[in-house]
């Protein structure tokens, strides 16, 4: 019955929903924790980060023992290892236990290359922890045979730095409903109007990438288990377009997590600082 019930992950429109909903808990779970350790005290941050080390341990063992299995399972695992790691980095940065070396709101009126230069202070010492990362599991990954996991990772790291860069050169929606105190001060570095050369950069990659995915899903056997493996990448290639989309289509994409809000005088707070809000920084999923 177990058995039976595992191979079910073997179909590739299950992995795709598998991929989707990982993606949303796991965004929805970070949030729901920040927000909520947001009521107790600023060390409170520090403390669920470092409580919460053991995820990235995990991750990171997940990822290691599945580098040279090619299974229904190493390939999984594999994805849910990255998922976890870059969770960890991710909670960190939301609790402003790795940011950068200053943590100020950008003065008014600030050139744009003096802005740039004080936006990448306020996030440097996290970026450069995710590369280093990435550099590092692409190192051990040489001569592996499963680099799902690897994949996972550089979809995520570049997604993500290109969400930043349009965020700083302009997008017309953008939304704080969920920014966590720590970080809230990293929105005036952030431009809300028409969008810049970039995004439809961004967007053509991002795009290619998720071609370069599904051409791949089709070119091989639909019962080879990397299919699956190309699955979960190009599942998550499309929801990393989708967030780009949504900087500039008017959907509130912040209602996906509606349900991670603490109860009682939060939401009434999130009610009312969202019919205030003029300009702010948007939340991604992982």
């Amino acid at each position: 019955m177990l058995v039976q019930l595992l191979t079910i992950f073997g179909i590739p429109w299950v992995a795709a929903l598998t991929a989707v909903f990982v993606w949303w808990f796991l965004t929805g779970l970070l949030l729901y924790i920040v927000k909520k350790v947001d009521q107790i005290n600023e060390n409170a941050h520090y403390v669920i980060t470092i409580i919460f080390i053991p995820i990235l341990l995990g991750g990171c063992f997940l990822y290691w023992n599945t580098l040279f299995s090619i299974t229904l399972a190493s390939v999984y695992w594999s994805f849910f290892g990255s998922l976890l790691i870059w969770a960890w980095f991710e909670l960190a940065f939301l609790t402003g236990f790795v940011t950068g070396p200053i943590k100020k709101a950008c003065p008014p009126n600030m050139p744009n290359k003096t802005r740039f230069i004080h936006a990448w202070q306020n996030i440097a010492y996290s970026e450069l922890g995710l590369l280093v990362v990435l550099l590092t599991m692409t190192f051990i990954s040489a001569n592996a045979e499963n680099r799902v996991g690897l994949w996972t990772f550089w979809i995520l790291f570049c997604a993500r730095i290109c969400a930043k860069l349009n965020l700083f050169l302009g997008v017309p929606n953008v939304n704080s409903e969920f920014l966590p105190s720590p970080v809230k001060h990293l929105a005036s570095y952030f431009k809300v109007g028409s969008t810049s050369w970039f995004f439809p950069l961004s967007i053509s990659l991002i795009s290619f990438t998720l071609f370069f995915w599904v051409d791949k899903i089709f070119s091989i056997k639909s019962d080879d288990i990397t299919v699956i493996g190309y699955t979960l990448l190009a599942s998550l290639t499309a929801l990393a377009l989708v967030e780009h989309w949504f900087m500039v289509v008017p959907v509130r994409d912040a209602e996906l997590w509606k349900w991670m809000l603490p109860s009682g005088i939060d939401k009434k707070k999130s009610v009312k600082a969202n019919k205030k809000r003029i300009s702010s920084e948007k939340i991604h999923g992982l």
